[in-house]
Order: C-alpha cells, then structure tokens, then sequence
C-alpha cells in the first residue's frame, strides 16, 4: 500500500474523531443553569484582569460551571443564553451520532475495496458464501456473456469482480447490521457477528440491537429532523449523553473488531489457509 494512502482502519478512525468531539463539546458546555451575574461572575472578571484588559464591566458574559470545566462566553460571540440550553445543546449529541454513521458509511466499502480481491484471488468461485440473505443481498449482481468471456482470460478478473460488487454496494444499505454482516461474509469471515462479539466480549444480539437503533435513529435525525418514521409530524424525540456515547462507541468497537478480524483472515488466505 501507499504510504500516502490511509487504510480503512485509519480513515475510519479520522472519520470518527468529528463525533468524539462534538460528545466532548456537549460535556463541556453542559451545565444546569447559566449565569450572568453573581459573585463568581463578578470574581471571574476581576481574574481574567490581565488576560482580557478589554473586558469591560458593562460586556455581558454567561458563566459555564460544570464538573470538568469553567468558562465565560463573552458577548462578541454572539451567542445568546438560549442556545447554550441542554434542550439546544442536544444537537451536538443528534450530529455525533450522524458523524459516526457516515464513518461507518465510508468504513464499509473501503473495507471492501481494499480486501475483497484478496479473498477473489484466494478463494476463486468459492469466494461467495453460500448463504441465503447474502444471496438476496446481491441478488441483483449479474454478469453478461461479454462479461463472463473476459473474466476467462483476464488476469486481473478479481478486481474487475471487485469492483462489480462494489459498484452494486454504491446502491445498497450497508450501514445496517445486515450489511456489516455482508461485508464480513464477503472477507471470508465465518459468522461475522458471532465472531464480533467474541472480540469485544459482548453479547452478539445487543450488538446488533444498537447498531441498527443507532442507523436509524440517525435517519430519523437527517430526514425528518429526529421525528421517528413512525410520526413525521411528531414531536422530536429526546436524546441523552449516555445513549449517544454509547451508539457512537459501539460503532467504533464494532468496526475495531471487524478490521481485526479482516487483517487475521487475510493473513491466513495470502498464506494459503482457505
């Protein structure tokens, strides 16, 4: 590989890192009331003196007090109280969990683009598992005649598959659990999620439960501003810091595991343990 070029491990990771931040930003803006006046408003100006010597007495600033930080918003931000309310505050939690399924989102297919010719090439017409969903899955993949003569003689037919399937993926869900389930599959992973689940020592069917709430649940979030499908019109749902942190995790643990698993099979199948 290019070392100009990021694996799927690394662009995943970077993918992941804007939903990491914006669940730290929430935990540091966070805070039960906010104040603009009081002694320790009054205090805290007097201590920025030296760092802020254009602070006036007369420029309004909103106090932030949490357990992990302290800080004042002065009134060039031009942000006003109510925007700093936990009510406003909770669509940095709604974008941490879009930002996550769009690393996911992209997660996927590169893992696919980087590694299925390695298992085409390995494994020859033994490279589609025989299972019945992932048939469905791909059920509408075909091969014309021209098609199917060319791969015959064409020393470079794995990629060519490759890309056939990865063009099919452009058109298909993947961010599901069905579809990290098909990415496996398709690696030359056996029970993809049974095997997920015994690297993080989790259970194999919250695993699943989460990511597709998760998937969801940022649908919900993009496309009817978080009202669930069920009720368009509805009121927006809630949202919390625990069950974003969590969906966001488990995203991440979930894709570690399955790059682990990938990077273990293919280091069997490039020594010729099929």
């Amino acid at each position: 590989m290019d070392m100009l070029t990021l694996s799927p491990r690394q662009a995943f990771e970077d993918n992941m890192r804007p939903a990491e931040l914006l669940l730290r930003v929430y935990r540091l803006l966070e805070c039960e009331t906010l104040q603009t006046d009081g002694d320790m408003v009054r205090g805290l100006r007097l201590a920025m003196h030296d760092v802020a010597r254009d602070l006036g007495r007369d420029e309004e600033v909103i106090l932030i007090y949490n357990e992990i930080f302290i800080g004042l918003v002065r009134e060039r931000a031009q942000i006003p109280p109510s925007a700093l309310k936990r009510s406003a505050l909770k669509n940095l939690l709604r974008q941490s969990i879009v930002a996550a399924c769009t690393g996911l989102d992209s997660y996927l297919p590169a893992l696919l683009r980087t590694n299925l010719p390695t298992v085409i090439r390995s494994r020859g017409r033994d490279f589609f598992p025989q299972d019945a969903d992932l048939k469905e899955f791909f059920s509408e993949l075909t091969f014309d005649l021209a098609e199917t003569l060319r791969l015959l003689s064409d020393p470079e037919a794995p990629f060519y598959i490759a890309n056939k399937i990865l063009g099919l993926t452009k058109f298909k869900y993947l961010s599901s659990k069905k579809g990290i389930f098909a990415v496996g599959a398709l690696l030359s992973i056996e029970k993809p999620w049974d095997q997920i689940a015994a690297k993080l020592q989790r259970d194999r069917k919250e695993l699943m439960k989460i990511i597709d709430e998760t998937t969801t649940r940022r649908n919900d979030i993009v496309h009817r501003a978080d009202r669930p499908q069920t009720d368009p019109g509805g009121e927006i749902q809630d949202v919390s810091y625990s069950w974003s942190q969590q969906s966001v995790d488990t995203i991440k643990h979930v894709c570690l595991a399955l790059d682990e698993l990938v990077v273990e099979r293919m280091a069997q199948l490039q020594a010729g343990e099929l």
